[in-house]
Parts: C-alpha cells; structure tokens; sequence
C-alpha cells in the first residue's frame, strides 16, 4: 500500500513549511485564465513564535505531492483567501494572480499580432503563442494584463494561462496547441485507470457545430462569415480587422478545435505522475487502445488518505 505524503512552503515574513495537510485541491485548466489550489490546514497546526496566523493575501505558495515519501512539484502560487473557521482553507492562484494587478499599457495597433500585444506588456514572464495570431486593428483598453488576456479571449476566441516549467510560470497564448508530440503516460483498465464511466466516443460527423465569426472593421462595420454545419449548435467568435478569407481560416481554426474524432470525457486515476494541462497521454480501455489525447483539465485532489487525478480529455493528437 502506498501512503500519501506532501510538502507545504509558504514564503511569508518567515518561511513556513509543513509535511501534514488535511486536503489539496489543485485544479489546471486550459479554458480559463488561472489556475488554482486549495489548501486545508490541519486542526491542531502552531506558527513558531507568533501569537496569530501570521499568513497574508500574496504570499507565495508552493506545494509538492507524492507517495512514500517521493514529491513531485505540484504547484505555485499566490494567497488569494484566508478562511475564518478552523482547520484554516487557504485558497491560492497561480502567477495570473500578479497579472491581475499589473497595469496594463494601453496602445493602439493597425495591425496587431498576438505575440506583439504581449510583448509591449513586459510581462515579467516568458510567453508562447500558438496558431493563427493575426487580429487585426486592435485598442488595448483593460486596465490590467489579465483584463485584456480575458479580452481577447472574448472577442477573439483567444485562450490564455499559466503553464509552469521547470517551476518557471510562462505565459500560453492561442486557439490551437500543439505542445509536444509524444506521449508522457499511459492510462490503462485495471492498472492506472481507476474510473472511466464519463468517457465516451465520439465520432467528428455526428457533432453539429456552427462557428459564427464575426470580424470587426477599422470603419466600424462588420464581415461575416459562417462554417460548420447549418443545423448545428451555434458559436460566435469575434475578431478585428479581418478580411472574409482571413475570417473564414480564423473560423475553421475553432471549428476544428471543437470537432474532432475519438474520446471525450473525462476519468480517474492515481496520483503516481501528475499530469499536466497540454500534456499527450494514451489510452488504453479493456486492451485495445484509444488514441493519444492532450489534457485539457486536471483535478488533482489529494488527503492523508487518498490521492487522485481527475482528468479531462481534448484534442486526439494521434492514433
């Protein structure tokens, strides 16, 4: 039987760190801006030396989970929330939590790319931007960086987050990801998958998507354009200054991202290596194999007993 085991830092006045923890949340997400973890502090837990819970809005977190006694890096961020009750929940963000206070620099572009955008920001972080990134005619207006990441993922359908490496935060930027093209592990009935009763087959032809794109011009009107299937479930994106073959790539682009071949879903399985969002994992049902997917959410849920992952599937990235 393998025991659970963890490791608390906290950087505050003082540096604290813990090896009990009641339960960890941690929750990565491509689909939205931050990722987060919750931390449930033990009942009986003392701060050397301070006569009250010494702990702050933005102090730095970092968290590791693992078993026997071999941690793996599981994340790092900021105190977001310091809950009342005992045992104490410490709700946390990962670096988008200083994004949400960086100013953004307001500029106006004839021609914006994405990478551009980002780098007239001086992020603080590095970045990468992935797909078409092209917008066109384009006014920063948010008053903070993730207000106008938030933006361009609004009008533009351009998604962002916070990936770490080598415990260095860096900024992803696009609409379609290709990470890696191998694949880290693979997930197999009665060994590593525990539960796979929310995955299901899909097949590209039965999903009814149509994409509405709708591309605002330098003189204020509007092109647009549609693809997909006219009967199907309606999408809109909206982008600048896009010509109506631009538009129509920018739009087939997203329609892509939404109908494809495969599984779709999500399952159970152990903590023993965690998987991160972008990550190409194989899967393996009943010994006939499933495909190479990327993940697209992770829901790592972790007490003294018990460690889980709960992962959500996305694009099949290969056979």
């Amino acid at each position: 039987m393998f025991k659970p085991c963890a490791k608390i830092e906290i950087k505050s006045t003082k540096k604290w760190v813990f090896d009990k923890v009641a339960s960890v949340e941690i929750t990565r997400d491509i689909e939205t801006l931050t990722d987060t973890c919750v931390l449930q502090l033990p009942k009986k837990i003392t701060w050397q030396g301070e006569s009250s819970m010494p702990l702050k809005r933005g102090d730095e977190v970092s968290v590791w989970l693992g078993y026997d006694g071999e941690l793996q890096f599981a994340f790092r961020g900021f105190i977001t929330t310091i809950g009342l009750k005992t045992p104490i929940t410490i709700s946390c963000e990962d670096y988008m939590f200083k994004l949400k206070s960086q100013e953004a620099q307001k500029k106006a572009y004839k021609s914006a790319t994405i990478e551009q955008i980002l780098k007239d920001q001086n992020l603080g972080i590095k970045y990468r931007v992935f797909g078409e990134q092209n917008i066109g005619q384009y006014r920063v207006t948010a008053n903070t960086v993730s207000g106008l990441l938030g933006h361009l993922k609004d009008h533009g359908g351009i998604r962002s987050f916070i990936r770490s490496e080598n415990g260095e935060p860096i900024l992803y930027a696009g609409v379609l990801f290709e990470h890696d093209k191998t694949h880290k592990q693979v997930f197999t009935t009665g060994l590593n998958l525990i539960d796979d009763s929310q995955l299901k087959v899909q097949n590209a032809a039965d999903v009814k998507i149509k994409i509405k794109a709708v591309s605002l011009m330098p003189n204020n009107k509007k092109i647009r354009v549609e693809v997909g299937d006219t009967d199907g479930e309606t999408r809109t994106v909206h982008t600048y200054n896009k010509k109506e073959k631009e538009l129509k790539a920018w739009a087939e682009q997203e329609l892509k991202r939404l109908k494809r071949d495969g599984l779709v879903g999500s399952f159970t399985t152990f903590g023993a290596e965690l998987v991160d969002k972008l990550d190409n994992i194989g899967i393996k049902i009943d010994g006939e194999r499933k495909g190479i997917y990327q993940t697209q959410k992770n829901v790592i849920k972790y007490s003294p007993n018990g460690f889980r992952q709960e992962i959500t599937i996305g694009a099949r990235v290969a056979e």
